[in-house]
């Protein structure tokens, strides 16, 4: 027993006895010696707990803040790449607009035309007696907001109406490639002049239009003008074959006289008298910029052709005038 005593005691190096590191000291956290502060013991079993009781210093607050920007960042970074991902899914741009009229078509519920999608890349498009209808002008207008190849388009008797003419309008306010447009013989009425007016406010583009035989009359007549005064791009204008009279005139002489840019004007066939002829006449004599006239087929008269004797003498630049049975008594 006394054996047992001096070989567990200090001994003759006078060495301190070793204290076993006992598993409740472990748990509790406690420091490995009572002499010795936070040991290495401590710092490397339990590192959270020793972090998590001391006092956050000005470092440890800016740490914490280029954490939580780095995390902001990594968020806006992950919203681009969203963005990014949903752009390459987008479809690609079609010149002729083919998807779009197919498209079109099951929506108004219209068969497609083939013979316009044979030729959606042809510069001009005749696609005269097709039987369209409003449904189908719709369709069509639809496809030609995007199309880069046509430049002259022909819809004459389709029977369009007012719906198409609306729909071919908004299409001219896009479509900045045609630049010859023919929708005659399709009863656009009232309405489909106010619609092409509206469109000649916009497009500069379009510098012939043929609106032949489209009934219009008298409250057409002030919405054309209107057109007129605005637009000076429009080079050619045909309102032949429909009918309008004397008021018309009245109303379509001043707008004549104000326009820069018209060079040919067909208004035979209408039913224009003396009254409207001799205001027609002052328009024509004050436009220097007329060159082609078609007056033909209106009941003038002597006194609607003495007008435009009148208007001959000041105008100098009118180089060719039809005026072909308007009623001359000699």
């Amino acid at each position: 027993m006394l054996r047992l005593r001096s070989e567990t005691g200090l001994g003759a190096a006078g060495a301190r006895p070793r204290t076993p590191l006992s598993r409740a000291r472990l748990r509790s956290g406690a420091p490995c010696s009572a002499t010795d502060p936070r040991s290495a013991c401590e710092h490397s079993v339990y590192p959270e707990s020793d972090t998590s009781n001391r006092t956050n210093t000005p470092d440890d607050s800016e740490g914490n803040e280029s954490e939580e920007k780095a995390d902001e960042d990594s968020e806006v970074d992950e919203g681009w790449d969203t963005d990014l991902e949903l752009e390459e899914t987008k479809e690609p741009f079609d010149p002729t607009g083919k998807t779009r009229y197919v498209a079109a078509c099951q929506l108004y519920g219209v068969v497609p035309v083939s013979y316009f999608l044979r030729h959606m890349k042809d510069p001009e498009l005749d696609m005269r007696h097709h039987g369209l209808g409003p449904q189908g002008a719709r369709a069509l207008a639809l496809s030609l907001l995007t199309n880069t190849s046509i430049v002259k388009l022909n819809l004459s008797d389709n029977w369009l109406q007012e719906e198409g003419a609306a729909a071919v309008a908004e299409m001219l306010k896009e479509n900045c490639y045609i630049s010859a447009v023919d929708l005659s013989d399709n009863r656009l009425g009232v309405k489909g002049a106010k619609a092409l007016s509206a469109m000649l406010l916009e497009n500069t583009t379009v510098t012939t239009l043929k609106l032949s035989g489209n009934e219009f009359n008298d409250h057409a007549a002030e919405y054309l003008a209107d057109g007129l005064l605005a637009n000076n791009k429009l080079e050619f204008l045909d309102l032949s074959h429909n009918m309008l009279d004397d008021t018309s005139g009245e109303v379509l002489g001043p707008a004549i006289a104000e326009n820069t840019g018209l060079k040919a004007l067909n208004i035979s066939w209408n039913y224009f008298r003396s009254q409207g002829a001799t205001a027609l006449a002052n328009g024509f004599g004050a436009n220097i910029f007329l060159r082609v006239l078609d007056v033909s087929y209106n009941g003038f008269g002597n006194d609607g052709a003495a007008a435009m004797g009148e208007a001959l003498k000041v105008n100098n630049v009118l180089e060719e005038l039809n005026i072909r049975c308007v009623r001359l008594r000699l």
